[in-house]
This record gives C-alpha cells, structure tokens and sequence, in this order.
C-alpha cells in the first residue's frame, strides 16, 4: 500500500495521503512526520462517518472539503477510503486520474486485509468508538425546531434518519422498533421506541435524535455519545 500511497504524493500538491478501513482504521498512511498517529486515527473516525453520512460509496465519488490554506479529499473505495492532505490550489482534474488508478490497484490488496481480521461494513464504529467492536456508539443530537423535538419526547420516542436506521440494522444484522441507549459515563440507560423521519437533514445521518425529556433522564447533552443496542 505504500507504494500506491507514494504514487498519490507524486502528484504536485498532494501533501499527504492514507488508507482507512470501513471501520475508520489506519491501513497505510504517507503523512509528514508533524501529522503524528492520534490525529490520523481521529481523521478516519471523521472520515468514516462523513463518508457514511453522506453514503458516498451510494451516491458521490469524492468529497472535496476547501479551507483557506489546503483542502482535504476523501474518496470511497470497496472495503476502504482514500484521504488525502491537499495544496488548495492543486490540479484536480489530474489528481482524479491518478485516484481512479490508485482505487482499482488498492481493490487488489483489500481482500488480504479482509483475511487479516479486517472486518466489513456490518462492523463499523463511528468516532471515539468504544472497546469491544461490537458496541456501537452513536452521538446525541437535538431538532432545530424545539416544538417537534418536543412532539415526539413527549410520547417517549427518540428519533433517527433513514440514513442511521439503515446504519443500525446493517451493524446488527437485524430490524428494530425499540433502542436501548446506555449513557455509561452517568450510569443512565433507557429503551424507547424509535420514528424514522425520511425528511431530515444530512446533519442528523449517524445520530441519536433525543427530545428534552430523554435527553434529562440519560443525563446528555448535545454531542454526547450513547452506547445504542437493540432494544
């Protein structure tokens, strides 16, 4: 993988790159020695929940984030992303070429990681994931509109995306009415019943939409995350 990953960084502008597993995991990294390993560990937890937020594999090719002094690419791949540190002025019409490229020759490297112990998509932990694989911890999020966060609290339901129940069915292999949410920091839990809403913004892909009364008994806030089990 290294030298698919040197082949990216011969492209002018191309600062550095990686390979995350579906679980967000480093692969393969050819980073500057001052992007040490705890941020590039952080990067493919973020990468993997926007990728899956966005179900770029699904829909999108790339993601292009431009900031003022760089930009940073995300590109999926079966069974793995490609996350580049970028110039922000680099070609990025040349830079595709050597992506596409770069994907078809790491597609035939996977498969010997997947026998390694790599797992698939079924297995994925968003960020700060917890210690056994098998626990999956979602983030707390609130409704802009307070009156139908308030709505569905008040018949002791939590709410989620079609983009997230698709997210939890797939991780347990199973369907779902009811959520358990384990909030261990407080040593608060509760199993509430679950409204998928199709009409939601992709900024509540991968959360665990609470109303003000829940969000009191499991003692969260805002971005918390809760350990999310069948209920």
């Amino acid at each position: 993988m290294q030298d698919i990953l040197q082949y990216i960084n011969s492209v002018e502008g191309v600062i550095g790159s990686a390979v995350f597993s579906n679980r967000g995991e480093v692969l393969a990294h050819a980073f500057p020695s001052l992007i040490d390993a705890d941020s590039l560990k952080k990067a493919g937890a973020l990468a993997l929940e926007c990728t899956y937020g966005l179900q770029v594999e699904q829909t999108l090719d790339i993601i292009d984030l431009r900031y003022a002094d760089g930009r940073i690419l995300v590109k999926g791949s079966p069974g793995a992303m490609l996350c580049l540190l970028c110039a922000k002025n680099i070609n990025l019409q040349v830079l595709l070429i050597t992506l596409n490229l770069a994907a078809k020759k790491l597609e035939s490297l996977l498969p010997e990681q997947k026998e390694a112990g790599a797992p698939g998509r079924q297995n994925v932990v968003p960020a700060d994931q917890g210690a056994a694989a098998d626990i999956l911890k979602l983030r707390v999020s609130h409704l802009a509109n307070k009156e139908a966060s308030s709505s569905f609290d008040s018949f002791g339901m939590i709410a989620i995306s079609q983009p997230t129940s698709k997210y939890i069915g797939d991780f347990y292999k199973a369907s779902f009415k009811k959520l358990k949410l384990v909030n261990e920091a407080a040593g608060t839990s509760g199993t509430f019943p679950v409204m998928v809403m199709n009409d939601m913004g992709q900024q509540y892909d991968g959360t665990i939409i609470v109303g003000p009364g829940i969000e009191k008994k499991l003692k969260v806030g805002e971005g918390d995350r809760v350990e999310v089990a069948l209920g």
